[in-house]
């Protein structure tokens, strides 16, 4: 029981160093995943979605609906959006505070 008060602060210290260690090593020092998992094309549905994908290469478009007198008399609806007055040069500077450039004048004058 002498020798343990006698070196009780080095013990202590030995078995808290060895906690952390411990610890580093546990959360730290294991084996990473990888942030990015490849695909797993085992199950049913990835594979159908790989066939689908693959699929796509086989479409052709007709070029012939283009030509169709119904897609011909087709208008466009599109509502024009007028212009609108542009905001400050820098929304984020304090009201009535001029910017740099609008301070420089002209050489000459």
């Amino acid at each position: 029981m002498n020798l343990f008060a006698k070196y009780r602060t080095g013990l202590l210290a030995v078995v808290l160093v060895l906690c952390l260690v411990i610890a580093y090593l546990f959360y730290m020092g294991g084996p990473s995943t990888p942030a990015l998992s490849t695909v797993d094309t085992s199950s049913p549905v990835s594979s159908d979605l790989l066939a689908v994908l693959g699929s796509l290469h086989t479409i052709q478009l007709d070029q012939t609906i283009f030509t169709n007198p119904v897609f011909v008399s087709l208008s466009d609806f599109g509502v024009t959006i007028p212009p609108e007055n542009v905001g400050r040069r820098n929304p984020f500077a304090p009201v009535g505070a001029q910017t740099q450039s609008q301070t420089k004048t002209q050489p000459g004058q």
